[in-house]
């Protein structure tokens, strides 16, 4: 079962939308507001604030039943069914919902935290990015949820990478957790499996992993380093440990190093993808074409639905003013990697070079449209220093008022 992020939520969300119903439904509202329906609400309300949950659900399901269009019933039949654990109801009430209100952040933010649960994991990550792109309907502890599960869910699918890169918002906000470690852990180990599988050895690891690279992300990096430093030496020889040693030597500036240590996860795996690729760039970055083109061919060859092995072939034939196949290889990651906003950078050099300022416009607006999606995903909105998160989560804990209108 997903964890879910232990945030002390409290989101105090507005009552009133049925106040605030569109012109769309101001008919349906006038013609079905009966004596019956005002009665069953009150009796529904009353139950809900004094937590007669099963009450409550009944209610709720009568209420939608004489008046389907009525958005903050399915609301609350949602909150209620999630906070008991139902989450096939939870999530068809909120799939009610956010078909009434589909620009509502907290709705689609709910489903997918439904679909988590319920390991529906490519269809929830499709919701969550669309709660993450509406900013939650500006719900500030909403976002760290979402973007906590939206990065978990990124390491069941193996998009390591991705998972750290909203993790880390995290670390820059100074939010540490037991949950917020343990999901930094499993990706920069690269672990796809769920925590609860592993070992107690290797989850006293990945905590400790976990540990290294949150206080690599808070940019305390002599720290950070004397924990890698300690931690290689206790795990060495172990899955993606001299991975994660790179990868923290590289940040450190120490490249030589890292280069090893990434030939060393070689090594024990020849067919490890990630190694391949840090190595592509590591020869991109000392002139070392030709090595960094084998590194780049190869993961391609193992892995060719990833697009940052391309995208390593198109900048090295750019280095080497091989132009036409630096295009067609950065063209390949771009069509993988749609939401990469380097890989638009990369094309819009190349284009110029090849002299078509059109299309290198077009790549260079791309590339700032993703820029900015990026910060909108990953929640960079302002946030005040707070107490660190618990370790209880859930997401709708406090909720049982009605959503913001947004």
């Amino acid at each position: 079962k997903l964890i879910l992020l232990v945030l002390t939520l409290g989101i105090v969300l507005q009552v009133g939308l049925a106040a605030q119903e569109s012109p769309r439904r101001a008919a349906v509202s006038v013609s079905q507001s009966t004596p019956d329906f005002e009665s069953l609400r009150a009796q529904a309300t009353s139950a809900r604030e004094k937590d007669r949950i099963p009450e409550a659900l009944r209610l709720y399901q009568k209420l939608v039943t004489l008046r389907p269009n009525w958005a903050e019933g399915w609301w609350f039949l949602g909150v209620l069914n999630y906070d008991q654990s139902r989450f096939v109801p939870a999530s068809s009430a909120f799939g009610q919902f956010v078909r009434l209100e589909p620009d509502n952040g907290q709705g689609w933010g709910m489903l997918g935290l439904c679909e988590a649960q319920m390991q529906k994991i490519r269809l929830s990550l499709t919701h969550l990015d669309k709660a993450m792109s509406m900013k939650c309907g500006g719900n500030e502890e909403m976002i760290r949820v979402v973007r906590y599960n939206q990065a978990a869910l990124l390491s069941r699918v193996k998009e390591f990478e991705s998972a750290l890169g909203l993790l880390s918002a995290f670390a820059v906000e100074h939010r540490e957790s037991k949950s917020i470690l343990d999901a930094m852990g499993m990706a920069i180990l690269r672990k796809s499996q769920p925590l609860d599988r592993l070992s107690s050895e290797e989850r006293t690891m990945v905590r400790e992993f976990g540990r290294a690279i949150f206080l690599e992300a808070e940019q305390k990096l002599d720290e950070a380093g004397r924990l890698y430093d300690e931690l290689e030496a206790k795990y060495r020889g172990k899955p993606n440990v001299a991975y994660a040693y790179g990868v923290d030597l590289y940040l450190r500036h120490q490249y030589e190093e890292s280069e090893k240590q990434f030939k060393k996860e070689l090594e024990r795996d020849p067919n490890h993808v990630a190694a391949l690729l840090q190595l592509a760039n590591y020869a991109l970055m000392t002139g070392a074409l030709d090595d960094g083109l084998n590194y780049a061919r190869k993961a391609v060859k193992l892995a060719p639905m990833n697009g940052i092995g391309y995208y390593f072939l198109g900048r090295i034939h750019m280095r080497r003013n091989e132009l036409s196949p630096a295009v067609a290889m950065l063209e390949k990651s771009a069509q993988l990697e749609p939401e990469a906003p380097n890989v638009q950078y990369s094309l819009s050099q190349a284009y110029s070079k090849l002299n078509r300022p059109e299309a290198a416009a077009r790549a260079r607006a791309e590339y700032d449209r993703l820029e900015a999606l990026f910060k909108r995903r990953i929640g960079m909105v302002p946030f005040e220093p707070k107490e660190p998160v618990q370790d209880s989560p859930d997401a709708s804990r406090g909720q049982k008022k009605g959503p913001v209108r947004r």
